[in-house]
């Protein structure tokens, strides 16, 4: 092999390794799955050309062309496979199905057309569930293909899966965990209400979700499995049947399985679900199809890296090219410092896309941008749009590599980044742009709900300095508003009523506005409950704190810390001397008994109040509320335009409590706290 292709095949296998360690280990997609397989099959080609001659590399790695990205991790135990987790082979087009047919009728010496399966290639995590005598004894992670990461405790909070189907046979189910997009979406908006990094896909979240050393951290986030594969005592004939048995065995089975009689069958699916794959609750990145017959997927085994009997088409993603124009830098309400693309206006996926989210600075270091770059736009999971590339052919010679700011963008202080994160921070309690998300968030409807006081208004007023923090709100008076554009003598007065009116929400709304990091709605109900005033919160340790429903050991951190800077401390007495309820009154809200101790899934809009009320209620009324129809589930609240969980609790024969039902619920007589 001469040097120059010696030296072609380790510049490839050194690229795809860092493609490899960036998406399994660090959740970042620095090129388009269609680029890597790209660079992957150029490398495959190029060995399998010059034969098995410098298979390893000089430093004894297997070639990423003959094994699996590892999504090992430190903290977990591992788990030696019994049955290797391999990864597919990818096809993007007609003439890759049909040349994966004609090798497969050549190898099993057939001129007969082949059976197939087509399923949904969910874009998650794969994981292997392992039973014996009809209980599950763990769960692991593909890993490395040979051994994964065992998850067992983590995946036990997954609610829909059997854990002892109470029969002696012993068995192996493999499948996808995920995070569906509308529970991606209500995940980041918690996150966001709390001060955290924005996730940057579901598939990212997911990953980093099930990977949790903290137990009850993972239990807050919406996972969910699909299963499609079987093995083991239980096993049957053929693939499709398999699929239908794990249903009667109440796993989550995929719910697209298609036996397909030929190829041309394939195509036709793979042709219809192009146009369609949007149109689901989950993210699919393509089609898996897979030969039907066990037996003959047997007689065609595996290669080094993949099974010989399936191929997973993948589909192209609608992508658009632009000019990356500037690249500037947000300031959350915690100081959070967030980079955002400015671009070319460019038409992907029917919307207009100005502006992109970078995640922070790690990938945007990752993807190495630099301004005037012209960029490929991609909407992951038809969501949120991102950079996924940039067009080198196109940069300039002259572009200057991009380098983090170090200080912050509103109030220049220096920033700092914590070690156990990727996220740069101002640390300034005075910085405007904090001051700022921080009234916003003291004033949205979920915490203080003070209405008439919007973003817009609360930066003319901090311009204006009448006011300079959320303790100045309750020194407004109706003459000074006045004199603040579009700010008339009603809608002043209106504003005055609605702050007054704040000083008597419940002792969880104060906790809940405060915006300690990782405290939500139902953990300031908890905490409201558990220690009655502000100032027994406020003493409260580490320890007495993880006790407490709804608070793991990061938000009993982040409360502790809260409560420590004396800011924090000052902010609390300037509101309890404006009169300010600081402590659990027994009958800070309205409660339904109805809802006391009973799990909850909202679908659709409602006539009588929104939904953000009627779960507020549901939670102020000892009742939970779920983001998924699962096992726990006692109803389904269905509104006008129902989504697709009210298919599911169909399926599950969930109670469903429709608006009529509702109505009549909240027309119960009225209940306080005790």
């Amino acid at each position: 092999m001469g040097e120059d292709i010696f030296r072609k095949i380790e510049y490839l296998r050194k690229k795809i390794r860092k493609y490899n360690d960036l998406y399994y280990k660090h959740g970042i997609s620095e090129i388009s799955d269609f680029e890597y397989d790209m660079l992957l099959k150029e490398l495959e080609q190029l060995e399998k050309r010059y034969g098995q001659e410098g298979l390893f590399s000089t430093d004894a790695e297997v070639s990423p062309a003959s094994s699996v990205g590892s999504d090992l991790t430190e903290g977990f135990r591992k788990i030696k496979h019994k049955i290797r987790m391999l990864s597919m082979a990818n096809s993007y087009n007609s003439s890759d199905l049909i040349d994966f047919d004609n090798r497969i009728k050549k190898i099993a010496g057939s001129i007969s057309d082949i059976e197939y399966c087509v399923e949904y290639k969910i874009d998650g995590i794969a994981v292997s569930l392992i039973y014996e005598k009809g209980k599950l004894l763990y769960a692991a992670t593909r890993g490395d293909g040979e051994t994964g990461d065992d998850i067992t405790a983590n995946f036990k909070t997954l609610k829909e899966i059997p854990f002892d189907l109470k029969k002696d046979v012993d068995f192996e189910v493999r499948g996808e965990i995920y995070i569906n997009k509308q529970d991606f979406k209500n995940l980041n908006k918690i996150r966001e209400t709390e001060g955290l990094e924005l996730l940057a896909n579901p598939r990212n979240a997911t990953a980093g979700s099930i990977k949790l050393l903290d137990i009850s951290e993972v239990r807050k986030r919406p996972l969910k499995m699909i299963c499609y594969y079987l093995g083991g005592d239980v096993s049957t004939r053929k693939h499709s049947e398999n699929i239908e048995l794990l249903k009667e065995m109440r796993f989550p089975a995929i719910s697209y399985c298609k036996v397909c009689r030929n190829i041309n069958e394939v195509i036709q699916e793979c042709s219809f679900w192009e146009e369609r794959k949007n149109n689901l609750e989950y993210d699919i990145d393509g089609l898996v199809i897979k030969v039907n017959d066990l037996n003959l997927q047997a007689e065609l085994g595996d290669t080094a890296k993949s099974p010989r009997w399936v191929m997973a088409y993948k589909f192209s993603p609608e992508r658009a090219e632009t000019v990356l124009k500037e690249i500037q830098f947000q300031v959350g309400r915690t100081g959070a410092v967030t980079p955002v693309a400015v671009l070319e206006p460019v038409q992907i996926s029917g919307t207009i896309v100005k502006r992109a989210t970078l995640h922070n600075y790690q990938d945007l270091s990752a993807k190495d941008l630099r301004i005037g770059d012209n960029v490929f736009i991609e909407k992951a999971g038809e969501i949120i749009p991102q950079i996924v590339s940039v067009n080198l052919n196109k940069r300039s010679p002259v572009a200057e590599k991009f380098s983090m700011i170090e200080r912050c963008p509103a109030c220049n202080e220096i920033l700092f980044k914590p070690e156990d994160e990727a996220v740069y921070r101002c640390v300034n309690a005075s910085c405007p742009a904090q001051i700022q998300r921080q009234i916003e968030h003291f004033a949205s409807k979920a915490a203080m709900d003070i209405s008439g006081l919007g973003p817009s208004l609360i930066k003319s007023l901090l311009e204006a300095k009448i006011i300079s923090d959320i303790s100045s709100l309750y020194d407004l008076k109706t003459n000074v508003l006045s004199s603040i554009e579009r700010m008339g003598e009603k809608s002043s007065a209106n504003l005055i009523r609605g702050i007054e009116e704040s000083k008597s929400r419940g002792l969880e709304n104060l906790i809940f506005a405060l915006g300690i990091r990782q405290v939500g709605k139902e953990a300031a109900v908890s905490l409201a409950r558990y220690f009655k005033a502000i100032e027994s919160l406020m003493s409260a340790g580490f320890d007495e704190l993880t006790i407490i429903s709804d608070v793991g050991e990061k938000t009993a951190e982040s409360i502790v810390s809260f409560f420590k800077n004396p800011k924090n401390v000052e902010l609390i007495d300037k509101l309890k001397e404006h009169g300010v309820n600081t402590v659990f009154t027994g009958n800070s809200g309205r409660s339904i008994e109805f809802f006391d101790g009973k799990t909850f899934v909202i679908t659709g809009s409602f006539e009588s109040l929104d939904r953000e009320e009627l779960k507020d209620l549901i939670v102020k009324s000892n009742g939970k509320v779920s983001t998924a129809v699962g096992k726990s589930t006692d109803y389904l609240i269905c509104g006008s335009n129902p989504g697709s969980k009210y298919e599911k609790a169909m399926e599950q024969r969930v109670e469903i409590i429709d608006q009529s039902r509702l109505d009549q619920i909240l027309a119960e007589k009225d209940s306080f706290f005790n």
